[in-house]
């Protein structure tokens, strides 16, 4: 299954993508995509906690 999350919060959108077996997969591969993203363009949530940036994602992705 392809996994797509868009980030558009003050800047172009900027999509990640993620082709996964599960949703579980598919998290730790858009977070790992993600990281360099958030601590550049979003430093104020870079100390999220791994739940939180996990909810964030889910609610969302966009699953195909």
């Amino acid at each position: 299954m392809q996994y797509t999350f868009t980030c558009d919060q003050g800047h172009e959108p900027m999509t990640f993508t993620a082709v996964a077996d599960s949703d579980e997969e598919a998290l730790e591969k858009i977070m790992a995509q993600a990281w360099p993203h958030v601590a550049q363009a979003h430093p104020d949530m870079a100390n999220m906690s791994e739940e939180d940036t996990k909810n964030m994602i889910t609610s969302a992705w966009k699953k195909e």
